[in-house]
């Protein structure tokens, strides 16, 4: 049998584990972010994460009123594959969902397909506001597809593993080409567990880190499940350590604080915790600041990249190739515009926690500048 979980943003507990043999070859070709060490400051002042949260919020869910549960896709259970997706969409007046779109996911679209149709039926209770019912345009969902227990533990093949192995010596080497070429061969793979899918992304987003593609690193590291029921504590701690200093670079700064939130749970960050606090205090500074925020956009793989925003008014500038719908989803509101290049947009104050959705050609880049905030 097989079985489907669906919770809130946050990683769900699972039944599989990386074998103890595999444990040395995850930690051998992690890229720890010994250089962020080196960036942020020593001062061991205590910093209260509430003063950040003016500015960046958790996100709730609502509570569903009835829920589905997605159906294991048939192939991807005789292949006793897994994976898992994360899910935004909303909920309108009457209590449905609509506009569900896949955030992140660990790269199965038959998962995402299921995903989809399943939280599509969900019902919820309407939000209210001045005693009218009001849209829930902020709420997010991730479901895991798990083997049941004794049946989802199969960790990396022979196969695969000898795949990983050329590719990370060609890695050490400099052979992009032979990289590419094994990265294009585990991608096609369509029986990946959830531990392959894992070394997959690792050796990707290294490969981005190689290549100085700080955007495309992320986009990585955002796939590697770091449950610690499925990878090891070690690689939990890297690959947040690697996200939060990605993301505080990049001035992607509600994700670096969703990632702070996550890796002061972990014992092995309890060293670090005055040198986070302090990032997160120089964070908020920036978002109080006077300078514009600019932040890189590509579409990739979607027809859509997303962004959640720190400030209430922004523009989106420089855009190479073709945007054409600009969907701003806030806790109680939701728009949407046709884009043209260097357009601003200003959200009203009533709005909160806003994300935005941009639409367009694939490979299309732009910016997204944040503007300062209104005194």
């Amino acid at each position: 049998m097989y079985n489907c979980f669906f919770v809130s943003v946050g990683w769900e507990s699972v039944n599989m584990r990386v074998s103890d043999n595999k444990k040395d070859l995850i930690m051998k070709y992690i890229v720890l972010t010994a250089i962020f060490l080196s960036l942020i400051s020593a001062s061991t002042d205590s910093y209260a994460a509430n003063e950040v949260s003016k500015y960046l919020s958790t996100i709730k869910v609502p509570e569903p009123m009835e829920r589905v549960a997605p159906k294991y896709p048939i192939e991807a259970a005789r292949q006793r594959r897994e994976g898992w997706t994360i899910l935004s969409f909303v909920v309108d007046e009457k209590g449905d969902v609509s506009d569900v779109l896949v955030n992140e996911s660990s790269g199965s679209t038959d998962f995402d397909r299921a995903s989809l149709k399943a939280v599509s039926k969900w019902k919820y209770q309407p939000a209210f506001e001045n005693g009218k019912p009001i849209q829930q345009c902020i709420n997010s969902v991730q479901m895991n597809f798990m083997m049941s227990k004794g049946k989802g533990e199969k960790g990396v093949s022979k196969r695969f593993n000898k795949k990983y192995k050329i590719a990370t010596e060609a890695l050490k080497n400099k052979n992009y080409q032979e990289v590419e070429e094994q990265l294009a061969a585990m991608k096609r793979r369509k029986n990946m567990h959830l531990s392959e899918s894992n070394y997959m992304h690792i050796l990707a987003a290294n490969y981005a880190h190689e290549k100085g593609d700080k955007i495309l690193q992320l986009n990585y590291l955002n796939r590697i499940s770091v449950d610690t029921k499925i990878s090891t504590k070690e690689l939990a701690f890297s690959v947040l350590y690697q996200m939060f200093y990605l993301e505080v670079t990049l001035n992607r700064f509600q994700e670096s604080f969703n990632t702070y939130n996550q890796l002061i749970k972990l014992d092995l960050a309890q060293p670090y915790l005055a040198k986070l606090e302090q990032v997160m205090a120089e964070v908020n500074d920036v978002i109080m600041g006077d300078k514009d925020l600019v932040i890189a956009g590509k579409l990739r793989k979607n027809n859509y990249w997303y962004s959640v925003l720190v400030r209430d008014e922004f523009s989106l500038t420089n855009i190479e190739g073709a945007l054409h719908t600009l969907d701003i989803r806030c806790a109680n509101k939701r728009h949407q515009y046709t884009v043209e290049d260097n357009n601003t947009w200003k959200i009203p104050s009533s709005w909160h926690n806003c994300s935005i959705y941009v639409y367009g050609e694939k490979n299309t880049s732009f910016n997204l500048i944040e503007h300062p905030l209104s005194t």
